[in-house]
């Protein structure tokens, strides 16, 4: 629905160029909009391959398993909890 707007919205614009100058000032605001929609795919790439890790994968694989196996989840919850606890204990011992 908004991608069918947008495109109408283009056309109008483009209809309403008068001369010259205005038909450089909308190819200029065309190419800002692709530039800032190819930006923001570069950013939101680089998220996601800097949090896939071995250590990432490895957890959501091991919670995936613990949302279909209720034995392997009551492992899982452990370990994650004794996880945590060392994470909290080394934050704290880093700010002393």
């Amino acid at each position: 629905m908004t991608v069918k707007m947008e495109k109408a919205n283009r056309g109008l614009e483009y209809r309403n160029i008068r001369n010259l100058e205005e038909l450089q000032y909308q190819r200029r605001l065309l190419s800002s909009r692709i530039d800032h929609q190819e930006i923001m795919v570069m950013y939101k790439l680089r998220c996601v391959w800097e949090f896939i890790s071995p250590s990432n994968l490895l957890d959501m694989g091991f919670r995936a398993i613990a949302s279909h196996n209720p034995s392997f989840g009551i492992i899982y919850r452990t370990v994650d909890f004794i996880r945590n606890i060392a994470k909290g204990r080394r934050g704290r011992d880093s700010l002393n």
